[in-house]
């Protein structure tokens, strides 16, 4: 009992220990290298380089965003079902460390980067790709409890999807730089890959693939020094090419819409009555409305007031004359 009691520590002791403690771990958390105000010296991660520069990464931030939605849109019409395919993160490392985070087993397709030097890779998960094929089947495309290598008929499925998702990326470049981005080789274990040494910074893009019932990890792999030039271009030809952008937004938005049908309504006037009123309606009352019989008709599209008509006869139907915009606001 006695030897009990004297384990216990008390309340100074504790105090004691605590401080010591918060006093060794301020001095084991203070950096290896501490950069001074004058040197010249400054810290560099070789595991997580950063070569691109804050405003190009953003830039790359809003092409990848445009390209994730247009490859949703191309797969979904490819497996007659829906598929969103969305940007996750943009990164700069080593290829050494990209080959090690990869499974065991990744579905790997080597791209030419023509006119480009070198080579890229379009990287996905097994699982996925075991998805996208019972999808394409007619199944449901859940996710796969065993993973196993692709056979030829599934290679061919799964590689059309990859002939999509390169030609929505190829051609998210084309403001900026004519690419012709094609399959060079296929594999499924990324041990084999060899796009770059070990030791070269390559940019990943990762995107997130949900089908209905499950959903997986693509990757976009490139040397930064064979797209480096490229990025250059972003910048040079961001202006000459935001006003042709943007008319092809507006013809694209255009074809797009084209085709949905509103619900577009003449309205008279409208005035209040009471439900006495309602209730004492019968056939050859006059409901006596506030506006002139020169005022226009209001022209509703989808319930709100768009424009301003006549009330007239087009053949044997009657139409209404648009006469103006609800901005003008003609009486």
């Amino acid at each position: 009992m006695e030897n009990t009691e004297n384990a216990i520590l008390t309340s100074e002791e504790v105090e004691s220990l605590l401080e010591s403690f918060h006093e060794s771990q301020g001095i084991t958390a203070q950096p290896d290298i501490i950069e001074e105000v004058d040197s010249k010296v400054k810290y560099y991660d070789f595991k997580r380089p950063n070569t691109i520069s804050r405003e190009k990464k953003r830039m790359l931030y809003k092409v990848f965003e445009t390209t994730a939605f247009q490859i949703s849109r191309e797969v979904s019409n490819f497996l007659r079902g829906t598929a969103k395919v969305s940007l996750n993160s943009i990164d700069e490392l080593s290829f050494e460390i990209f080959k090690n985070t990869c499974p065991e087993l990744m579905f790997i397709n080597t791209i030419r980067l023509k006119p480009l030097q070198g080579f890229g890779c379009v990287a996905m998960d097994m699982g996925l790709c075991l998805s996208i094929v019972e999808k394409a089947f007619g199944g449901e495309g859940r996710t796969q409890s065993e993973i196993r290598k692709l056979t030829d008929t599934e290679t061919s499925i799964v590689g059309n999807i990859v002939k999509i998702i390169l030609g929505k990326i190829s051609d998210s470049w084309k403001p900026y730089d004519e690419m012709e981005w094609n399959i060079s080789d296929t594999a499924m274990e990324p041990r084999y890959l060899n796009i770059a040494s070990e030791a070269d910074v390559v940019l990943l893009v990762s995107f997130t693939f949900n089908l209905e019932s499950s959903f997986g990890e693509m990757k976009f792999c490139v040397p930064v020094s064979s797209v480096d030039k490229t990025f250059d271009h972003f910048f040079s030809s961001k202006q000459s090419n935001s006003a042709e952008i943007d008319n092809e937004s507006v013809e694209s938005l255009k074809k797009l819409s084209g085709g949905i049908k509103l619900c577009v309504t003449g309205v008279l006037e409208e005035t209040d009555f009471t439900v006495r009123d309602i209730v004492n309606l019968k056939t050859g009352d006059v409901l006596r409305l506030d506006s002139k019989i020169t005022n226009n008709l209001k022209v509703f599209v989808e319930g709100q007031n768009k424009f301003y008509g006549k009330l007239g006869l087009f053949g044997s139907k009657k139409a209404i004359q648009i006469v103006g915009s609800s901005r003008d606001d003609p009486v």
